[in-house]
């Protein structure tokens, strides 16, 4: 007696092999693009403590934060390319190596100047929209320069 074996597999098997795969590829793509949005936010943080130390040493020898003068020309909320004048005063008098215009997301970095100069005696800080690009939302990140006039 002869007996037909077929070998292979149905077409509803491998479908079900494809649900998988594609299933466990999401979680792996989603876990991904968390750990990318964390590496993301320590860059930035990176970037404001750098950007800090920068502004410290420029107002232990100028006596006041960047940009010099009454006001804060770069201090402007939502962020945006006025920020470029701290820098250039911290590239320029070589207390930063290289410039840091922009966040990881591609905003500008914001700049509370409260210090003595600006006319207030609050702190002074620096931040990033963060993610969403907006403002004073869950996802900014903060770093203060300086705490009170004098401070």
């Amino acid at each position: 007696m002869k007996t037909n074996h077929k070998y292979g597999f149905t077409l509803v098997e491998l479908l079900v092999v494809i649900a998988i795969i594609a299933i466990l590829s999401s979680i792996v793509l989603s876990s991904l693009s968390a750990a990318k949005q964390k590496g993301l936010y320590a860059r930035a943080q990176t970037d404001l403590s750098q950007l800090r130390n920068a502004m410290m040493l420029y107002r232990l020898d100028k006596g006041e934060l960047p940009p010099l003068g009454g006001n804060c020309s770069a201090c402007t909320n939502p962020p945006d390319s006025t920020w470029t004048a701290v820098i250039d005063a911290l590239v320029g008098g070589n207390y930063l190596a290289d410039r840091i215009d922009k966040d990881p997301w591609g905003n500008f970095y914001g700049y509370s100047d409260n210090d003595c100069n600006s006319g207030s005696s609050g702190p002074s800080y620096l931040f990033t929209s963060g993610r969403d690009r907006v403002s004073w939302t869950d996802d900014d990140y903060l770093v203060s320069v300086t705490q009170s006039c004098g401070n």
